[in-house]
């Protein structure tokens, strides 16, 4: 086990494809399983657990390691342990990843305040980072957004604190204008545009700055999201 109280967070993996983090909350097999066969595992501290009960081993187990049931059932040589306790297992996670895309399961649903944590972690991410819960798949975004997405279906905004939009397209309820704020103004339930029958609609979200915000669609359809920030549109072959 490699091991140091701080060290370990100046290790990068280097990925050249998307890799999926594991989390403790509950996982849909529907989401993840045939992921499991294409791309790297890592697990966040508890995710270890996860995985046990999924019959998988991660390629690295990364955290404090204070929520493994029974660590020696991991290869030493996999796991990297931070020790420190000022960021979660999740942010320890995203802190040694270099990967193009990482898809996060398991750090929704079960306690909200571990939720809110990982919405906290994804927003200083440098890796670009869709959470998948049950219901939601959500992603963070500091600027504009756009993306061909399912007409019709609910699309949510929440701002990370305040954020002004200069204008946007493709929704019901357009952001003209808006300036968003936890506590007065937000964004949720608004809706993808159905325009003249089509599966599709692309929509823009124009930014003139802010905190950042978040974007949340029904857990289904997050491989729109991943072909949206990685302007590859053979995501879509997982649906």
């Amino acid at each position: 086990m490699m091991t140091d109280k701080n060290s370990n967070r100046s290790r990068i993996l280097p990925y050249d494809k998307p890799v999926i983090a594991l989390g403790g909350s509950h996982v849909d097999d529907m989401h993840i399983s045939a992921l499991l066969n294409h791309f790297p595992l890592i697990a966040a501290d508890s995710g270890a657990n996860t995985a046990v009960d999924m019959g998988v081993m991660p390629d690295y187990i990364i955290g404090d390691f204070d929520s493994i049931t029974d660590q020696s059932q991991f290869p030493p040589d996999r796991l990297i342990h931070i020790a420190e306790q000022d960021s979660t297992d999740l942010e320890k996670t995203l802190s040694c990843l270099s990967a193009p895309l990482c898809l996060g399961f398991g750090f929704l649903g079960r306690r909200f305040d571990h939720s809110l944590a990982a919405l906290h972690a994804i927003a200083q991410s440098q890796v670009p980072v869709i959470l998948i819960g049950r219901h939601d798949a959500l992603i963070y975004c500091s600027a504009d957004f756009t993306g061909d997405l399912p007409a019709g279906e609910r699309l949510s905004i929440w701002p990370l604190a305040q954020h002004q939009f200069k204008a946007s397209t493709g929704l019901e309820w357009p952001l003209n204008g808006l300036m968003m704020e936890a506590g007065k103004t937000i964004g949720t339930s608004n809706r993808i545009d159905q325009i003249s029958g089509k599966k599709i609609t692309c929509v823009d979200i124009s930014s003139a700055g802010g905190a950042g915000y978040f974007i949340m669609l029904p857990s289904v359809f997050w491989i729109y999201l991943a072909a949206a920030i990685t302007q590859d549109n053979t995501w879509l072959d997982w649906g």
